[in-house]
């Protein structure tokens, strides 16, 4: 089985980050609670983590 390149695993990793940013902003628009927001900021915050790590990876090595 072939293995995913980092670039893909990369923008995979970017866009849920986006997706949980964007919806931390709406729902904080809306007026959730503060600690729901919070947790949304940190999961985008660690994907947006792993996809810098995955563009800086070189194809192949970790």
């Amino acid at each position: 089985m072939k293995r995913l390149s980092s670039r893909w695993l990369a923008w995979w990793y970017f866009t849920i980050a986006l997706g949980f940013a964007l919806l931390a902003v709406n729902r904080a628009i809306i007026g959730e609670k503060f600690w729901l927001i919070a947790l949304r900021v940190i999961l985008a915050l660690g994907f947006g983590t792993l996809s810098l790590m995955e563009f800086r990876a070189k194809d192949g090595r970790r």
